[in-house]
């Protein structure tokens, strides 16, 4: 995902709900807070889907309970979310929605509404061809090996 802009990461939230009445938009903003949020707070979304709900749907790693420490997407994605000063602010309103739910050393898991803020039909594909590629990557034989 390095490569990736921030904007092209948060464009892959999508909305799972058709239809655009007057009334179901309102209904919208309350059940998807993250509609009308930055790139930076969207694409955290994307990410955090990608580490903590994606290995659920997976049948080749199906872990039961997926969790990450806060301090290690940020390392890793430290170029898509801004400064820890915007990472911490983008936390706790994933947490306030609950998007993420916090737990010991500073360790989250999946929260309600990252099932739900992912179109998981468009985003599967795309994430098990990543998984894939590094396991056939000659990379990982390598350190297989070592």
């Amino acid at each position: 995902m390095a490569h990736l802009s921030v904007q092209e990461i948060s464009s892959w939230l999508t909305s799972r709900f058709g239809g655009r009445v007057k009334s179901q938009n309102q209904n919208e903003q309350v059940n998807r807070p993250h509609q009308n949020w930055d790139d930076q707070s969207r694409a955290s979304l994307v990410i955090l889907w990608g580490l903590l709900v994606y290995p659920r749907l997976d049948p080749d790693w199906r872990e039961p309970d997926p969790s990450v420490q806060l301090s290690e997407v940020y390392r890793l994605f430290n170029e898509h979310l801004g400064s820890t000063d915007q990472w911490e602010t983008i936390v706790h309103r994933l947490e306030k929605y609950d998007y993420i739910r916090r737990r010991l050393n500073d360790t989250v898991v999946a929260g309600t509404r990252l099932w739900t803020a992912v179109d998981a039909s468009r985003m599967y594909p795309l994430f098990r061809r990543s998984v894939l590629y590094r396991k056939q990557s000659p990379d990982n034989d390598q350190k297989t090996a070592d």
